[in-house]
């Protein structure tokens, strides 16, 4: 873990550049796979924690660890991908990541390195296998070497953390925008897709879904910006990620006006004060119906 930093949380100032930055590590069985660093807070030295066993329905769950003086769900990522896990005290590491405003820790068997990646180099994986965002190539030991991004929304279904947001559908959607303007909206994930696709029919909203920020940015010089309501982003996307749509819109004086809406699983502090640095109108975690509801109905209601 030479040169990596405990505290990772303002490390990258990656989408200036628009790049992603990877944090590469081994799992127990020497996989080589990677997380976005931006949905990290902190690299944990497993011994020097206590782990609790805890009752619990998945076998992908570890135990509990303090970190930072909060209970933290730790995740054996080898359970979970289908290969045969460790003992807890063969994983070096815990990488303590955040995202849909959830904590949770993965025990790691070390971590490689951190490298850069534009998003021309991230192949997306997800329609052939769900637990697969984006597989790439990187460098370890001076050979060239496959890395597979993991799925983190497909985790959160799997440990059943976030449903198909039915529930929270019928629980909060009580009313419809009543607006023509279209939402324009990218999401590269298709369980995310399938969500916000049952959310617009929902609210009865006119919209238009892309599988990337590409797309959206296309439709955009192509429509009148009167005629839109609002746009909803992921950020952590090909091709053009959700840094880019955002910038490309506050930074077009014609589409300024649109209201943006970030819907990510990227929740920590640090990339929602980039988001905000950009000029985005709200931010929101990814699957939460709620507070995206109320948002939409802020941009899109009552008018």
């Amino acid at each position: 873990m030479s040169g990596i930093s405990n505290s990772v949380e303002q490390l990258t100032q990656a989408h200036l550049r628009n790049v992603q930055q990877l944090a590469v590590f081994y799992t127990g069985q020497n996989n080589i796979y990677a997380i976005n660093i931006a949905k990290i807070k902190a690299f944990i030295i497993t011994e020097e924690i206590t782990i609790t066993d805890t009752p619990t329905d998945s076998d992908m769950i570890a135990g509990i660890a303090t970190i930072r003086g909060v209970p933290i769900t730790l995740i054996n990522l080898d359970r979970w991908l289908g290969q045969k896990p460790l003992d807890i005290s063969d994983y070096k590491l815990i990488i303590f990541c955040e995202f849909n405003n959830h904590q949770i820790g993965f025990l790691v068997k070390d971590v490689i390195n951190i490298v850069e990646k534009t998003t021309e180099e991230l192949i997306n994986n997800e329609e052939q296998n769900p637990k697969i965002t984006y597989t790439t190539y990187v460098e370890v030991a001076g050979e060239t070497k496959l890395c597979t991004v993991f799925n983190a929304e497909q985790l959160l279904v799997d440990i059943g953390w976030t449903d198909d947001g039915q529930v929270q559908l019928d629980k909060y959607v009580d009313r419809p925008v009543n607006n023509n303007k279209v939402i324009l909206a990218a999401e590269d994930s298709k369980v995310a897709r399938e969500i916000l696709i049952a959310f617009f029919k929902k609210i009865e909203a006119n919209y238009e879904l892309f599988e990337n920020g590409t797309g959206l940015v296309n439709r955009l010089k192509n429509i009148d910006p009167t005629k839109v309501g609002c746009v909803i982003t992921d950020i952590e996307m090909p091709g053009t990620d959700g840094f880019q749509v955002a910038q490309y819109i506050k930074g077009t004086a014609e589409l300024a006006h649109i209201p943006i809406i970030v819907n990510s699983s990227m929740t920590t502090t640090a990339v929602k004060g980039k988001m905000q640095s950009i000029g985005v109108d709200d931010f929101v975690g990814k699957t939460d119906i709620p507070n995206l509801y109320k948002s939409v109905l802020e941009y899109l209601g009552n008018r």
